[in-house]
């Protein structure tokens, strides 16, 4: 079992999402962790916006590393730093994850990005190959998104992240054939179209 919160490293995106300032946000989250504590349940910490906002534009890498920081001090066992809407580049995606590197330690931190703008892979790749990453979210068939970013499209494809990391020569432990497998029958049940290119 496990707990997720989510904040936003923007504070128009995080009134939107959830109602509430980046800091009112902290506050209702300390009840979260306070019960995940009691019942020894682990929390992971999402901060979204990490390299822009559809309503306030640019995000500094600076709010970004200053909630990740809060959430680590809270309790969250690892950040996932999500690039809600899918307009990060790799340069960009190094740059924040060096920030946040500086208050918290890579090995807590893990990356979430949607294809957009077609950088999902290309920010991956930067993330695992400049700065260690070992942590992605995706979504199988690249199925998902958010409601409160419009234009947004879905997560990258766990597919297409499978491959590229094969061809990378890391062991994923993923059997790629299985998962194309489970993409297809997924689409199939919500009639929706494949959004991966690897199978």
């Amino acid at each position: 079992d496990e707990v997720a919160i989510f904040a936003s490293a923007s504070e128009a995106f995080s009134k939107k999402n959830i109602n509430c300032s980046i800091d009112e946000s902290i506050e209702r989250f300390r009840d979260v962790m306070f019960a995940a504590g009691e019942r020894n349940i682990p929390v992971r910490g999402y901060v979204s916006c990490v390299l822009g906002c559809p309503y306030q534009g640019e995000v500094p890498t600076e709010s970004v590393a200053r909630l990740s920081e809060k959430l680590v001090e809270m309790g969250c066992r690892e950040i996932s730093l999500g690039d809600t809407i899918g307009v990060g580049t790799p340069i960009k995606t190094i740059e924040m994850l060096r920030d946040v590197e500086r208050v918290v330690d890579m090995s807590m931190l893990a990356v979430h990005f949607h294809d957009t703008y077609g950088q999902a892979l290309a920010n991956i790749f930067a993330a695992v190959k400049e700065c260690g990453i070992s942590v992605i979210d995706s979504s199988v068939a690249g199925l998902g998104g958010c409601p409160y970013a419009a234009g947004a499209s879905g997560n990258v494809a766990t597919e297409d992240v499978v491959y590229m990391l094969n061809g990378m020569s890391i062991d994923t432990g993923i059997n790629l054939e299985k998962l194309v497998d489970a993409g297809t029958y997924i689409c199939n049940v919500l009639d929706q179209p494949r959004r991966s290119k690897a199978g």
